[in-house]
């Protein structure tokens, strides 16, 4: 009995099975999935993929921007930050709310959202000249990305 309880934990950790990682059922994620593909059924298929590129795109630059708080140790901020910034499905704070979160005062917590609004702006840029080849097209695809985004 022991050397089967040990071979099992063997086998469910090896790294070759994936060991060590949480195993995610399928089921769960599938009715959000079907809700998805049921928002979208409606649109061309030049339309949704359009919509998959914008989406892309402005996760890409998001996490560009993760990763450089998380470097940086400020990833709590950015998470309290990003209503201003990218929206979110959470119901944004006001600007004093967020302040008294952060510990900062209201002029400072402004100066950052400034900031954060430039580096956003500059993450977009970023991924967007990486889908072009020409890079005098990437202002002309910036305003394409907003258009897909507003309507």
């Amino acid at each position: 009995m022991q050397n089967f309880l040990f071979n099992e934990y063997d086998r469910a950790h090896a790294l070759k099975r994936g060991g060590g990682k949480q195993i995610l059922s399928i089921d769960e994620h599938l009715p959000e999935a079907e809700a998805a593909m049921m928002d979208t059924a409606h649109l061309s298929d030049s339309r949704s993929y359009d919509l998959a590129w914008a989406s892309n795109i402005v996760k890409r630059a998001w996490q560009q921007l993760q990763n450089a708080f998380e470097t940086e140790g400020k990833a709590e901020w950015l998470e309290v930050l990003r209503p201003f910034v990218a929206g979110g499905g959470k119901t944004p704070l006001n600007q004093e709310e967020a302040a008294t979160k952060l510990g900062v005062p209201i002029a400072t917590l402004r100066t950052w959202l400034s900031r954060l609004r430039q580096r956003y702006r500059e993450a977009l840029r970023t991924e967007v000249a990486n889908t072009v080849s020409d890079p005098a097209d990437v202002d002309q695809e910036l305003h394409y990305l907003y258009q897909i985004l507003t309507t």
